[in-house]
């Protein structure tokens, strides 16, 4: 199977890292983010990114910290993609990437995301990850589900204990803003494949080997 890239997506409790680890697990498979990456990374990404730092700080007219943060773990996953050898595991899974790192600056983000100041910037970078992306697995379930997930499992989440109606709308801006994010990605001449798949009830070992599936069908068909 060619090299290439797939992130799994989707709102909070759909089950993205269950299912990439199920996907890492495989010899041929290796796992990233924008967090936890090699610290020298960040470094030289926050220099790197210092004229995109500077146009977020000319249309916020303050220094946005989260979003500055966001800015230099995406630069840093761009050059960690880059540095990887060739080699056995050339599949990699993204879990928390640049389309969820998208939909959380339209999300949670400064308003300068989503009311038109930042369109150049979208642009540009919209064009550069539809360029490294191969694959978008967009996993999903019913609401009632997600939270059920998102207030059981051990790992912690800022909304964990608000109601179940902040959690539907949660749930509902991410959706919506993922659907922006992957369509600008998909429009671009060399767009990713998306794959859609509901978790509801389906074992995770179900979806990481349908997940599977459709990396290889769209590995051959490239």
């Amino acid at each position: 199977m060619p090299r290439f890239v797939v992130e799994v997506a989707g709102p909070a409790g759909a089950g993205k890292s269950t299912v990439t680890h199920h996907l890492t697990a495989r010899p041929q498979f290796v796992g990233a983010s924008v967090w936890n990456l090699p610290r020298p990374l960040y470094v030289a990404s926050a220099v790197r990114t210092t004229p995109a730092i500077a146009a977020l700080i000319g249309a916020t007219r303050w220094l946005p910290w989260e979003e500055t943060e966001q800015l230099i773990r995406l630069d840093a996953l761009d050059q960690f993609l880059r540095r990887l050898p060739e080699g056995d595991r050339n599949v990699i899974v993204l879990d928390e990437g640049p389309v969820f790192a998208f939909a959380w600056f339209r999300v949670l983000g400064h308003p300068c995301f989503r009311d038109g100041r930042r369109d150049a910037w979208w642009r540009e970078v919209l064009a550069h990850w539809a360029a490294r992306l191969d694959v978008i697995v967009l996993l999903d379930g019913a609401d009632h589900l997600l939270v059920d997930r998102l207030r059981s499992r051990t790992k912690d989440h800022p909304l964990k204990s608000s109601s179940d109606r902040e959690l539907y709308e949660f749930a509902a801006a991410y959706r919506r803003e993922f659907e922006w994010v992957i369509s600008g990605l998909t429009a671009q001449e060399t767009g990713p494949k998306v794959i859609s798949l509901e978790s509801n009830g389906a074992p995770p070992e179900e979806l990481a080997a349908q997940v599977l599936a459709a990396c290889q069908e769209t590995a051959h068909a490239g």
